[in-house]
């Protein structure tokens, strides 16, 4: 809550119009209606008892975010590799950047799995597409006030709200997310770096 009224008056003096080319907006709700139909397991590092409504209480605030006017702000666009790098930067006030990542990856990979039981190992090939989408909110103090990581068809992945770190785990999750996932936060977290570097 103290990160909310803290925030909150900063993100209210940008909102005026809509999202423009921001995708958060359109995600949000997306990973909302997921969220309802799914099972999942959530690792909150500052609550034993998060819920679906304390991730919905959070996203209130990402809403904001999505609704903030990007008209005055000023644009960039970059790709590298299979990540699309949007940035949208503000010149005046405590709102540093909004930063906007989308990776299409295609996996194609061999596991080995073994087993407790006295049995060889056996190795299997997984292949998938993902799309994910990343969304950082830098301000003048903190380069990673805001954080949300999506997939097009799993849905939430991960979010952070200041000191708050929250993790969705889903008990059927899509084909290969495990495998790939660990690999391309820390790829993202890099560029996510690199972007912020030049913090005010």
């Amino acid at each position: 809550m103290m990160l909310l009224n803290t925030i909150l008056p900063l993100l209210l003096s940008f909102v005026l119009s809509g999202p423009e080319q921001l995708r958060l907006q359109q995600d949000i709700q997306k990973d909302a209606d997921l969220l309802r139909s799914s099972r999942y397991f959530i690792s909150d590092n500052t609550s034993e008892t998060a819920s679906l409504q304390t991730i919905q209480n959070d996203l209130q605030l990402f809403g904001l975010v999505s609704n903030l006017d990007l008209s005055n702000a000023t644009y960039s666009e970059r790709q590298q590799g299979p990540h699309q790098v949007k940035q949208w930067k503000f010149d005046e006030g405590d709102l540093y950047s909004i930063t906007q990542i989308e990776s299409n990856i295609h996996l194609d990979t061999v596991i080995t799995q073994r087993y407790l039981e006295n049995r060889p190992p056996s190795q299997h090939r997984i292949t998938n597409d993902f799309t994910f989408r990343t969304y950082q909110v830098a301000t003048s103090s903190d380069p990673d006030k805001l954080v949300y990581l999506t997939e097009a068809e799993q849905g939430l992945l991960a979010y952070k709200l200041g000191e708050k770190r929250v993790e969705i785990s889903y008990t059927s999750p899509k084909r290969g997310l495990n495998d790939l996932l660990p690999e391309y936060k820390e790829e993202v977290q890099k560029l996510l770096k690199d972007y912020s570097s030049s913090i005010r």
